[in-house]
């Protein structure tokens, strides 16, 4: 049943009426509830904004919240929530819908005269033709049950037409007539706007003179002795609202008149009897519906509560949240700090084992500075090539020097010239360390060698030996090269 429906639809009617019914039985309750637990707030406002919300005052106290919870449900348009509730309150109806083939026929259903209450009866027959119209299955409207529920349907919507009863949709001329009698009354018995006993009808203690009252007026008043029964005092109920406005008592000769009541100018006790009674139940229905008032305004200041209860508990839920991870991500800077700490801390001292070791090794210079000569020969080669008269090749010859790599042509042409020099061949990756001891000079031939020889010439000569590279194969350019290197 959605807002943009026609509210005198006979879907809305019957809508409208399978919600008075759920809210009477009072196993759909928990299907309700958990239904409309799941989003109170969005059914709260569905079911305030539909038409036939204020014609939840006509319920009981129970039912009336019900009614409201049902009607936000049914007018949200979440069928599939709705069709739940109706299959599970009204088993049976649901039965015979999944049973029946294309027709249904609301005599089939399988109730029992008095196994069930009225409502959950007429509830099972508005829930068999909703379901059956949910599943696309056509109803028998010939069926003896089916035209007496549309009859039903009829009655119980009546209540969302306006009564007319009301003293603003009284004709005119009416108004006149029931202005007269209400002048009439008053002077008869000026204490009638008030509800209370007149005072002929009282002894001098203010008790009621019982020999005085007549029939109908002994009516009235023993019905006085019903609220005391139930342990209420009327007096307070009518001083709450003291006088009965002109309106109101024309509202009530209305209804007498409308029932057929004599209104006699002559005799006026019958009418006068019947509305001290109605005006003290007006009373008592009144203080019910503020009542009710108070009741539904305390539920929802007691869910408002629970609402910010709940947010009060999540902020605090994801302040603790925050604030442990706070102190793990500090924990963890603390921690990873410390590392950073230690490991600088290695690092200074591998730093300064660096710098010791520098100061100690005077060769590592030497050895950078001749790899960068090295680069820069290599960039820089000349196009004449020298003769051995340009060398003195006696003060080469009489080196204390090693040399590492070459090929065995290239050096038994250096042995030639330099016979007191040792070479070790490119290849003799085995060679024997000791030939490196007590060398001054540990020549590099870059042009044929291995990185092991090398690494392991540099790693097993002493620190003293210096270190230079030879990058060319012509025994005049290398001998050249190695003097100038010296």
């Amino acid at each position: 049943m959605k807002q943009t429906k026609n509210q005198n639809s006979y879907e809305c009617k019957l809508n409208y009426f399978v919600c008075t019914s759920l809210c009477a039985t009072k196993q759909s309750y928990k299907y309700i509830d958990k239904v409309y637990n799941s989003n109170k707030k969005k059914y709260d406002n569905y079911s305030k904004e539909c038409a036939y919300y204020n014609l939840a005052n006509s319920r009981l106290l129970e039912e009336e919240l019900y009614y409201k919870k049902t009607l936000g449900i049914i007018t949200s348009g979440e069928e599939k929530e709705f069709y739940y509730i109706l299959r599970m309150t009204y088993k049976k109806a649901n039965l015979l819908v999944k049973n029946s083939n294309n027709i249904v026929r609301l005599s089939e259903l399988s109730i029992k005269p008095n196994t069930v209450s009225l409502e959950e009866l007429l509830g099972n027959y508005a829930a068999t033709i909703i379901l059956a119209q949910s599943e696309n299955k056509k109803l028998d409207e010939d069926d003896f049950f089916f035209i007496a529920f549309q009859e039903m349907v009829k009655l119980r919507t009546n209540p969302l037409v306006q009564s007319l009863l009301k003293y603003t949709y009284i004709d005119k001329d009416r108004k006149k007539k029931l202005k007269q009698i209400e002048i009439d009354l008053c002077d008869k018995y000026p204490n009638i706007t008030k509800g209370l006993n007149e005072l002929y009808m009282q002894k001098e203690d203010g008790s009621l003179d019982f020999e005085k009252l007549n029939d109908y007026q002994r009516i009235a008043y023993a019905l006085d002795f019903v609220y005391e029964l139930e342990g209420l005092n009327i007096i307070p109920l009518l001083n709450n609202k003291p006088n009965s406005t002109s309106h109101e008592i024309c509202e009530l000769i209305n209804i007498w008149i409308n029932c057929n009541g004599q209104v006699d100018p002559l005799n006026y006790d019958v009418l006068y009897s019947y509305i001290i009674v109605a005006t003290k139940l007006r009373r008592l229905l009144e203080t019910y519906k503020d009542a009710k008032k108070i009741y539904f305004r305390d539920i929802a200041d007691k869910d408002k509560l629970l609402e910010q209860d709940a947010l009060v508990n999540k902020i605090i839920q994801e302040k603790h949240d925050l604030e442990a991870k706070f102190n793990k991500t500090k924990s963890d800077l603390e921690k990873e700090n410390e590392e950073l700490k230690e490991k600088i801390r290695l690092l200074e001292n591998k730093n300064k084992q660096l710098e010791e070791e520098i100061t100690l090794e005077p060769s590592i210079k030497d050895e950078l500075a001749e790899l960068r000569n090295l680069m820069f020969n290599l960039s820089n080669c000349e196009d004449t090539t020298p003769t051995n008269n340009d060398v003195d090749i006696n003060k080469l010859n009489n080196l204390n020097a090693i040399c590492i790599g070459g090929n065995d042509s290239w050096i038994n042409s250096m042995k030639e010239v330099l016979p007191n020099w040792v070479f070790i061949a490119c290849g003799v990756e085995h060679f024997d360390t000791a030939l490196l001891k007590n060398k001054d000079y540990l020549f590099v031939n870059t042009i044929s060698n291995t990185h092991s020889m090398y690494y392991k010439a540099v790693e097993n000569k002493d620190k003293s030996t210096k270190i230079r590279y030879i990058n060319v194969l012509n025994r005049d350019r290398v001998l050249y090269e190695i003097e100038n290197s010296l």
